[in-house]
Formats: C-alpha cells, structure tokens, sequence
C-alpha cells in the first residue's frame, strides 16, 4: 500500500466524503489514556490523533509506527514534540518488548489488511499492551442487518476500490477485528456506533483488567 501518494489530500478527501465523522471516531476515547506514560499508535497518518494526545496525556512518551514516510513528514510538522519516537516501517514487521505500553490507538488502520495479516498484528499488539493497559479502536463496521448493512456495505465498497486503485491496497474486505481482538484475549468494554452504525469507537482491555472487580458501595450503616 502506497498512501504517500495521497497523503497530502488525504485529510481533505476525508472531509470531502465524511465530514468531521471520521476525526469525532478518532478522538472519541482519548481521554481514557490521559494519565499515560508508554503509548503506542501503529498508522497514525497525518498526525492528527498525535497532536491530541500530546495534549490529554502531558506525562506520556509516544512511539508512532508508519509506513509513509509522507505521514510521517506531515505528523511531525503537526506536532514538534521530543515526547515522540517516529519509525518508518510496516506494523507487521515491528517488534515490541511485552506488556511495554499502557496504552495503544489503532484508529482505521487494522482495516487494511487481511484476516491472516490482522490476526497476527493484533497479537502482536496485544501482546505489547502491559496487563493493565487500554487499547482504544476506531474503525468501520457492517451493521448485522436491515438498510444500514446495506448503506455500511455500498461504503466499504467504495472506499476500498478507491484505494486499491489509488494506493494498491490489496485487502477487498473488513477483517472480523472484533473476533481477532477477543481471539487475541482482549475484551472491548465501551462502544460508541456513528454514521448508521458505519463507524465504530471501542475501548479494549486484556484479560487481567476485565477481570478486576468494580469497587463495591461501602455497606449502609444506621445510627
């Protein structure tokens, strides 16, 4: 997939086809990682996502993996920040220490790639996320049924045969990212449907952090 060549647009096709729906996605949870130190942001793009957490997470140092060394360019004169570690590289051939961040963002970027190129990513990530960590995602979804599965799927048509022919992309369809991620033991704790159910935000968290018990209210006494 070659997105630098678009990259330069690419902010403007994307309010061109969806407003500010797709950037309301990308935010929707951020705050969640406030108190952050380690995060990570595999296909940041244009550094919009970036310059957000800068600000809601001041203690947090952020590596961000992308393909485009043209999004990159871009994010970097977005945000000027020593607090960011940029890599130019495929997600798929990165390697993070376990349990190293307490905190990952993959914001429409797991929809580029096949279900077997997903799974092992997603594996990959989780496997980074430290015990207690958030992983907060942002995609596209086909709703189960009715007018709005149709409207989702005519979408999802779309936009990957404009960037298969624009950019190369070579997967035709969405990967089941919600099985992949409860394959990999992650357990999604918020959603948040947009746009006829076309968008999706989600917030994830592993095993160990769905299994903490909520606090209790504290017994009622009688004087």
């Amino acid at each position: 997939m070659k997105i630098g060549k678009l990259a330069r647009w690419y902010r403007w096709i994307e309010y061109a086809a969806f407003g500010r729906a797709l950037e309301k996605r990308r935010f929707a949870f951020l705050p969640r990682l406030a108190s952050a130190r380690r995060l990570l942001i595999p296909g940041e793009g244009d550094g919009r996502t970036l310059a957000h957490l800068l600000e809601l997470a001041p203690c947090a140092r952020i590596d961000v993996v992308e393909v485009s060394p043209e999004m990159i360019a871009l994010a970097q004169r977005r945000t000027h920040s020593d607090r960011v570690t940029f890599l130019c590289r495929d997600a798929r051939t990165a390697v993070w220490p376990p349990g190293h961040y307490d905190g990952i963002v993959t914001n429409f970027f797991l929809d580029c790639f096949g279900e077997d190129d997903a799974r092992q990513l997603i594996r990959q990530l989780a496997n980074a996320l430290a015990p207690d960590g958030i992983w907060l995602v942002g995609e596209f979804a086909v709703p189960e049924t009715g007018w709005r599965r149709v409207h989702a799927q005519c979408w999802i048509q779309v936009m990957y045969r404009f960037f298969g022919v624009t950019t190369g992309l070579r997967a035709r369809s969405l990967p089941p990212i919600g099985r992949l991620m409860r394959e990999a033991g992650m357990h999604r704790v918020e959603q948040e449907k947009r746009r006829a159910g076309l968008m999706v935000s989600e917030v994830w968290v592993g095993d160990a952090a769905a299994c903490v018990p909520k606090p209790s209210a504290a017994p009622q006494t009688s004087l």
